[in-house]
């Protein structure tokens, strides 16, 4: 066979008008720039980088100056909340751009996947991301590899970051160091020096008003008419009040002097996230943290008759139970057999045989939804009084053995040794996985397999220990609470000194629950390690009952001639 012949042709070139005007066309190119912060240091980059800019576009003849995107003093963890990056990325799609330089990845994105989603995006519409720092093209698709480390690394600073300012915030919780708003905080504002709370006189004088009007029987809504009717302003300095901040200021533990921190968290880096801190983390009580505008005393009274007045919700199902709570005894006992909440009725109401009971709620409801017998308050209010005065006042060891029963196997210090521990090696790590990073972009020969290798090494190594961390914190806030739980039994034993003849909200600092089994069994249910919902005390009904007791006794009424067996656990 002779030789093929191969003969090359190549496309006709048509030198039309628009050819030629798009030959001659300037590039269209403009700026991105962000600051994290908003302090003197970054606002002077910010304002830097803007002229820098400006300068370089106009001064170069092949680009046409297409303006600057800044947004100043947001995060980059993620670009929803960035309107000018979101502003550049329409103008892109409306061909309004052609070039955009930015002064490093971690600049235009710290969030992976909002980076390369943006880059893939911007060039399928052939828009150029140049990013300086890293002398790097988002057009050449063989940088993706390279972008995807480099926005892990980006992305990994931002997580790091946030758990670092977490650590700090923390530190400064266990120390006592208060970190509080106090922009809109109606009565305190912040000394200059150590940022504590300093109380503002005129407007300390307006809570004080609201406090006294509560006590003396006015409720918010009333308060808010008061309030408004005198001129008085909110801690926004605004003459319109609401029920809602009423019930704040109330509710507000940094009147009596105490402070309690963390009580939201943000629970994603990427998105800042916050809720409230239902066992997300965490919690620090300082006890006489500050000045008070309002004595002790009338805080909790005011606490008192606001939980006299408020609705509790105990399971699902119409379980909504509405209760006065000024008998000590009020929300605490549940039904072995449903776990709904006992309610205080009157039997034979106005006649002599007339007597107060106990009755689940579900019984109430309908005979069908449970079976359980109402049991005689009176003999519940005996049997608790027993049980405090046997176990709890007159049983020497009771700390003891309630310490014995929650096995703590660590001390709150040795738990913070640990954290600051695995905090050091944790640091070592990213450092390693920072050089890791630095190793393979300055030598490119280096096989992917075995930087891969190492980086994942690096990284689980890293999750793990931030695992370990968490679990560790959990736990030392799970013995702070223990430790302030049984300083509350010594508290009560320490003041009663003796005996005690009648039951008030005492009994609720260190008993937690009570569980009624029939009407001559009752079990006692103090609080271990860790705080429980109502909801989930409920669910957990059945294990409680099965724990070995700290005490059991046998209580006898001879007015109703009946026994009440009780035993007390530690949950």
């Amino acid at each position: 066979m002779e030789n093929k012949a191969v003969r090359i042709i190549q496309p006709k070139v048509e030198l039309n008008n628009l050819n030629i005007t798009q030959g001659l066309n300037k590039k269209k190119v403009c700026a991105y720039v962000r600051v994290s912060t908003d302090n003197v240091e970054q606002k002077t980059s910010y304002e830097a980088q803007k002229d820098e800019y400006i300068e370089r576009i106009t001064k170069n003849d092949q680009w046409e100056f297409s303006g600057i995107f800044a947004d100043e003093g947001i995060s980059g963890t993620s670009t929803k909340n960035r309107k000018q990056f979101n502003l550049m990325i329409a103008s892109a799609k409306r061909k309004e751009i052609d070039i955009i330089l930015t002064k490093s990845i971690s600049r235009f994105a710290r969030n992976t996947v909002d980076a390369l989603n943006h880059i893939r995006e911007l060039r399928k519409i052939n828009v150029e991301v140049i990013f300086e720092k890293e002398n790097i093209s988002s057009l050449d698709p063989k940088v993706d590899f390279l972008l995807t480390i480099m926005s892990s690394i980006a992305q990994e600073e931002a997580r790091n970051t946030s758990e670092n300012v977490k650590w700090n915030v923390q530190r400064r919780f266990r120390q006592g160091i208060p970190i509080v708003n106090t922009s809109r905080f109606l009565g305190y504002t912040k000394d200059k020096k150590g940022g504590n709370l300093v109380i503002v006189p005129e407007e300390a004088e307006i809570v004080k008003l609201i406090f006294k009007l509560y006590v003396s029987g006015l409720g918010p809504s009333k308060i808010v008419k008061h309030l408004m009717d005198i001129g008085a302003k909110t801690g926004a300095g605004k003459k319109l009040w609401r029920t809602s901040s009423i019930t704040s200021i109330l509710k507000n533990e940094k009147y009596m002097g105490d402070m309690l921190q963390q009580k939201t968290v943000s629970i994603d880096y990427l998105n800042h996230t916050r809720v409230k801190n239902k066992n997300h983390a965490p919690t620090y009580y300082i006890e006489n943290s500050h000045e008070a505008i309002i004595d002790r005393e009338t805080f909790l009274l005011a606490q008192r008759i606001r939980k006299d007045r408020a609705k509790t919700k105990v399971g699902k199902n119409k379980n909504l139970s509405k209760y006065n709570q000024k008998y000590p005894l009020s929300s605490m006992i549940i039904c072995s057999q449903c776990g709904r909440t006992l309610k205080r009725r009157y039997w034979n109401y106005g006649k002599p045989s007339q007597r107060v009971m106990q009755q689940c709620g579900s019984y109430i409801n309908g005979k069908d939804k449970c079976t359980a017998k109402a049991s005689y308050q009176e003999i519940i209010e005996g049997a608790t009084l027993q049980v405090l005065n046997e176990v709890f006042l007159n049983e020497i060891d009771i700390i003891e053995t309630i310490n014995s029963a929650i096995k703590k196997v660590i001390t709150v210090h040795d738990v913070q040794i640990q954290i600051d521990k695995l905090n050091v090696d944790k640091a070592e790590l990213e450092n390693n996985l920072s050089t890791l990073v630095d190793t393979k972009v300055k030598s490119p020969g280096i096989p992917d397999s075995i930087f891969n290798v190492k980086y994942g090494e690096y990284m689980n190594k890293i999750r793990d220990l931030t695992h370990s961390i968490k679990q560790l914190e959990v736990e030392q806030s799970r013995m702070y609470d223990t430790t302030q739980r049984i300083d509350k039994i010594k508290e009560f034993t320490r003041q009663k000194q003796g005996t005690t003849t009648k039951l008030d909200d005492s009994l609720k600092s260190f008993v937690f629950k009570m569980i009624s089994v029939s009407p001559s069994e009752m079990v006692y249910c103090i609080a271990g390690t860790k705080n429980y919902s109502d909801a989930e005390f409920s669910e957990r009904r059945k294990e409680f009952l099965t724990i070995e007791p700290i005490a059991i006794g046998t209580y006898y009424c001879e007015k109703y001639d009946k026994k009440m067996n009780y035993k007390v656990v530690v949950i």
